[in-house]
């Protein structure tokens, strides 16, 4: 017997199928999906590999290397899983095993009792020091010192997920003898799954009635129809979208199917698991970036074992090897988060569509606030729309107002909440009721400014401003400003005078959540409240506390970035404050005006969910904007119209597709030089491809340039974008550029429908 497989690592240039032989002791175990490793190049290396097929004869005269062992009882991989791994294959321009890395994440390979590296402070009495005097000067070294001096020793997957970091982080403290490894043994234990109360279907209104049968319907159906059937669930914040959710994947599962359901925040899988887990009980499996590697290698050998019917998690659980894939549900299916920002560069509702097609599934994709391309589906037929017009229960949708800073300015009010903001708080807090803000940038300033010459303080390695943050002591009154880099972590002092003229009239501007959270200690003490960003949410367990804390009425206000503004419930809360909503539009990126709509709508919806009436007060300075006026007044179909006319003047998708292609390195004339040879040799070959065709290409090349980040971590960046008909046409032209040019040292990023232009 013989089989056929590919490399788990490996370049373009070794990418394709390899036959091995299997020995007899191996016959009956190696199977479709197996996982091996195998005997590789003329050196006979030990490399990982999937089996894609078993055949019983190869037609070669050669000999034929047997693979060497198997790295899993079981097959790791189903037959849809590698039907899918080829199509990413041949849609994002990376490897075999790009693709199934993404399916067979690296805590899945072990099994059973294993040795684990371990991780922990060499003196911790002296890290906390050096802590405390402003020492560490990376926000990712200080937050390793703070997880280890609060947990003692950690298994080092577990400080990379909890502290959001690279092992290179690690490699600079081992360095500066701040941290030191050790081994230990470890023993797997699945645990046992909470216990959740089992509830039972709530009665749907007619809207919700209507959207489960037509959803029922085509599950029924499916495998009749050529196409795959998807359905756009378009409803008004707190409409029930969920409970639509949850009574399909019921119906999914007494079919015998089995269901994905996606959420795009981990901040959100806290609240969506308690609501499946109510229904389906330990039926229901759950996959996202913040388990721990043993914690994943369970959910994953309960999935593969059969046990469970649903899989809930954010981006990466599209991916899990359910068998039987019957309903796939994308629960705000508009967010960024479901693209993928490293290679290959997916979107997981593109992958959804695939995998669907592979499994003759149905495909559900819930928002208020739609993705302008998968609103055009429905209206042009490709998508079936389902709309839910009403709240569920006696809530109402809030009442909503735009209040122009530029007065408050003007009539001597420079408070980050505006007048009315404040008497609506002090109203909702009085009554017992709750509030949130939302602001869309962490930290307690934007950037540090001098009035007198206008130079803004940037970081050395990046083309970016610095965000200052106040880093709390040890004692009240001890708490340091310091200025972080958000994209590379450094961390400096802020400056006492201008480094440039010298000037001290040198100071913070633009307001971050810590400045709204201590503006709001100020002016409603003794109220409280609580924060939800980046910088609070490091620990793994720590957005579930903030929500159960916020649930349970322990503050009286939750103050956030977008993690708080979408798919959250809170009955009590009645006033939300939308602080610097315009801040939202000046990204230089085509999608601005969407993705601000959308927060701004979801953040506002979050209020009046329960009996009490809600009111939302959305602060800004340009108050004419088109996404203002249509999430102020809660129309997704004004907004739609505009920008969709926007979208097609411009060949911006749904109209097109884009593709950017980014080059980056630590000598900018290097980077220069080869993309403007990259640019030439692709214009020659539009040039070969228009004459041979006789007639002029679809495919449109921008003029290279910088990226608007031009420098990142140290390394320059340059940028081309081209813009085509259909993404197929796309890749097909980028391969000149994969395929035919020698990048040596220079990085290259190729990211088909960015969701950033950055």
């Amino acid at each position: 017997m013989y089989c056929r497989v590919v490399l788990r690592d490996s370049t373009r240039a070794f990418d394709r199928e390899y036959t091995y032989a299997i020995p007899a002791a191996l016959t009956d175990q190696v199977s479709i999906g197996s996982w091996i490793e195998i005997p590789f190049g003329n050196g006979n290396r030990p490399v990982q590999a999937f089996v894609l097929a078993v055949e019983s004869s190869v037609d070669t005269d050669f000999y034929v290397k047997p693979l060497i062992r198997l790295l899993s009882e079981r097959p790791v991989l189903r037959l849809d899983q590698l039907q899918l791994a080829s199509q990413m294959r041949a849609r994002y321009g990376c490897t075999y095993g790009d693709a199934l890395r993404l399916m067979v994440p690296s805590a899945v390979s072990a099994v059973g009792d294993k040795i684990v590296r371990m991780v922990e402070l060499i003196d911790p009495a002296e890290a906390a020091r050096r802590l405390e005097d402003g020492e560490i000067d990376r926000l990712g070294h200080q937050r390793v010192i703070e997880l280890l001096l609060e947990y003692g020793a950690a298994p080092v997957p577990e400080v990379l997920h909890a502290c959001q970091i690279s092992r290179a982080i690690l490699k600079t403290l081992e360095k500066k003898e701040l941290i030191r490894y050790f081994q230990q043994e470890i023993r797997r234990s699945g645990g046992e799954e909470p216990a959740y109360e089992q509830l039972d279907d709530f009665p749907p209104n007619p809207d919700q009635q209507q959207a489960i049968e037509r959803i029922r319907e085509a599950l029924v159906a499916a495998g009749e129809i050529q196409h795959v059937q998807e359905f756009l669930l378009f409803g008004i914040t707190g409409s029930g979208k969920t409970e639509v959710y949850l009574q399909t994947a019921k119906h999914a599962t007494s079919l015998g199917r089995g269901v994905i359901i996606l959420v795009p925040e981990i901040s959100l899988t806290p609240q969506m698991v308690a609501r499946i887990r109510s229904r389906f009980g330990s039926g229901a499996a759950v996959l996202h970036s913040r388990l721990t590697p043993s914690e994943r290698y369970e959910q994953w050998q309960r999935i593969l074992r059969q046990e469970v019917s649903v899989v809930v998690g954010a981006r990466s659980a599209i991916f899990a090897p359910l068998i039987n894939v019957g309903l796939i549900i994308i629960d705000e299916e508009q967010e960024s988060t479901y693209k993928s920002e490293t290679h290959p560069r997916y979107h997981a509702r593109d992958i959804a569509r695939k995998r669907a097609k592979i499994c003759d599934a149905v495909i559900v994709l819930g928002s208020a606030t739609p993705a302008v391309e998968s609103f055009y589906r429905a209206q042009t037929g490709q998508t079936t729309l389902l709309r839910l017009n009403e709240r569920i229960g006696k809530s109402r949708l809030p009442d909503t107002r735009i209040v122009d800073m530029r007065q408050e300015l003007r009539e001597g009010n420079r408070s980050v909440f505006s007048r009315d903001l404040t008497l609506a708080l002090r109203r909702a807090i009085a009554a017992g009721n709750q509030g949130m803000l939302f602001i869309n940038r962490r930290g307690m300033a934007g950037f540090m400014l001098c009035r007198d010459c206008g130079h803004v303080v940037k970081c050395k390695t990046c083309s970016v401003s610095l965000t200052s943050h106040l880093r709390p002591g040890s004692m009240p009154g001890q708490e340091q400003y310091q200025l972080v880099c958000h994209y590379c972590g450094k961390i400096s002092h802020p400056p006492a005078t201008c480094p440039v003229c010298g000037s001290e009239r040198i100071g913070r501007f633009g307001a971050g959540t810590q400045q709204v959270e201590k503006s709001f200690n100020e002016t409603f003490a003794p109220a409280t409240a609580l924060r939800m960003d980046q910088d609070t949410t490091t620990g793994r367990q720590s957005h579930a506390q903030i929500l159960d804390q916020f649930a349970s009425h322990q503050a009286d206000v939750l103050i956030g970035t977008q993690m708080i503004a979408k798919g959250h419930d809170f009955p009590n809360v009645t006033v939300v404050g939308i602080l610097s909503a315009d801040l939202m539009l000046g990204m230089s990126d085509f999608r601005a005006s969407e993705r601000a709509f959308s927060l701004i709508t979801q953040a506002a919806g979050r209020a009046g969910r329960g009996e009490a009436a809600g009111e939302v007060l959305i602060q800004a300075y340009n108050t004419d904007d088109y996404a203002i006026l249509a999430a102020a007044e809660q129309n997704y179909e004004q907004f739609y119209l505009q920008e969709i006319a926007f979208r097609k003047a411009m060949r911006y998708p749904p109209f097109g597709v884009l593709g950017l292609l980014l080059l980056s390195g630590p000598n900018e004339r290097t980077v220069r030089e080869k993309m403007q040879h990259i640019h030439g040799v692709l214009t020659t070959r539009l040039a070969e491809d228009a004459s041979q065709r006789g007639i002029p290409t679809e495919i449109e090349l921008l003029e290279p340039g910088r990226a608007p980040i031009f420098l990142l971590r140290g390394r320059f960046r340059y940028r081309l974008i081209i813009k085509a008909q259909q993404a197929a046409d796309l890749m097909n032209f980028l391969n000149t550029a994969l395929n035919r040019f020698d990048y040596g040292q220079t990085a290259v990023t190729i990211d088909v429908d960015p969701y950033s232009m950055l």
